[in-house]
């Protein structure tokens, strides 16, 4: 056997479905731990032909998730949770390159973590052996434990999508997660608690500031929020190293103060930083950019934004961050007109704006820009 779906559960029937049946022609055996679910994901677990397990939940996702893999049988693990989904691809490429990927213990595949978001690459299949477990009560990873093979192994963890089967084809899987559709609230007020209790034991993990700034956000408090981001990153310039979690706290207090028009009249000095400390980012570009716009420097924001429509699709992965797919597309060719606009270039603005307009038909003040731009554009008659 030679994929296992490993999967933990508790009241997912809405989502699992479409999960396990994505799974189709990818992986020979699925695995689903149920932790007290009362609907029915039991129930379409076993229509699946699952292989079942109970575990009762105990505060802690490590447990379950480790139970999924000592119920495992293949030869490798793909990690997936209930709302998320496989998207249709070439599965038997994906089941060659595993086959014949004898000098790896993992792989980081396409990941998207929100609708309408471009991909960033996760660990989410790694070879299924008994030293490779989860740890940690809430966002749980293997990481460490796969780092401590591949080191001793001598064992290569590599970007499934870089790679090619012995015909040349890549082995390109991609992930979508759809868990931040719909309402959350009941997952906000699960995950707090969790994310404070977590914090306490480990409070120089960024990435806990960072989900409870977003649960704050998310229920409405904008101002726990950014508190909650700061404390984060005041605990990365208190530390002598970098960590790539780091960039989280900034670029998603960037996106939250930009979009609340500077709240706290920091925003110049947060683009600053976040533009130093991540140079070539997308989302700091983006805001860079806005900033250069507000503030009258129209043609250095023209050329910003610029960059970021003219980006692909593998230029974005390569930084090693998801966002959203508006800033290479929709708001920044918005953006782009306003520039172009200011700077007199009205033809030029007419293009950005009608392209932004195609990407959001409904939008009033795109068309009403657009407009505007052509009645400035269109050539003065003779008297």
């Amino acid at each position: 056997m030679l994929v296992s779906a490993a999967i933990i559960v508790r009241d997912e029937a809405e989502h699992l479905d479409a999960c396990l049946t994505s799974l189709e022609g990818l992986v020979d055996e699925i695995v689903v731990v149920d932790t007290g679910s009362r609907d029915d994901s039991v129930a379409v677990a076993r229509r699946h032909g699952a292989v079942l397990g109970h575990e009762p939940w105990q505060d802690d996702f490590s447990t379950p998730r480790n139970r999924s893999l000592d119920l495992a049988s293949g030869a490798w693990i793909l990690y997936i949770d209930a709302d998320e989904r496989v998207r249709r691809g070439d599965h038997a490429a994906v089941r060659r390159q595993l086959a014949a990927a004898t000098d790896h213990v993992a792989f980081r595949v396409r990941f998207v973590p929100r609708v309408g978001w471009t991909p960033y690459r996760e660990l989410r299949l790694w070879r299924h052996r008994p030293d490779i477990r989860f740890v940690g009560t809430m966002h749980e990873s293997m990481l460490p434990a796969i780092e401590q093979v591949a080191w001793r192994d001598a064992l290569k963890v590599g970007a499934l999508d870089s790679l090619g089967d012995e015909h040349g084809v890549p082995a390109d899987l991609t992930i979508e997660h759809l868990g931040f559709e719909g309402d959350l609230s009941h997952k906000y007020a699960r995950n707090e608690p969790m994310l404070l209790a977590a914090l306490e034991v480990d409070p120089e993990r960024v990435y806990f500031y960072d989900h409870l700034a977003r649960v704050y956000e998310g229920l409405g408090d904008d101002e726990r929020a950014r508190v909650t981001w700061r404390r984060g990153m005041d605990v990365v310039r208190a530390r002598a190293t970098d960590h790539p979690d780091d960039r989280l706290l900034w670029v998603n207090m960037l996106v939250h103060v930009t979009a609340r028009d500077d709240p706290d009249g920091d925003l110049a000095a947060l683009v600053e930083e976040t533009h130093t400390r991540f140079p070539g980012n997308p989302a700091a570009e983006f805001a860079t950019a806005a900033h250069k716009l507000s503030t009258g420097d129209a043609l250095m924001a023209a050329r910003r934004f610029e960059h970021l429509v003219g980006l692909d699709l593998d230029a974005i992965i390569a930084t090693g961050g998801a966002y959203d797919e508006r800033i290479f597309g929709e708001w920044a060719w918005n953006a782009i007109g306003l520039c172009r606009f200011a700077l007199g270039d009205y033809p030029g603005a007419v293009d950005a704006f009608t392209r932004a307009e195609a990407a959001d038909p409904d939008n009033e003040a795109y068309r009403t820009r657009r407009r505007l731009a052509e009645a400035r554009a269109a050539p003065v008659s003779g008297r």
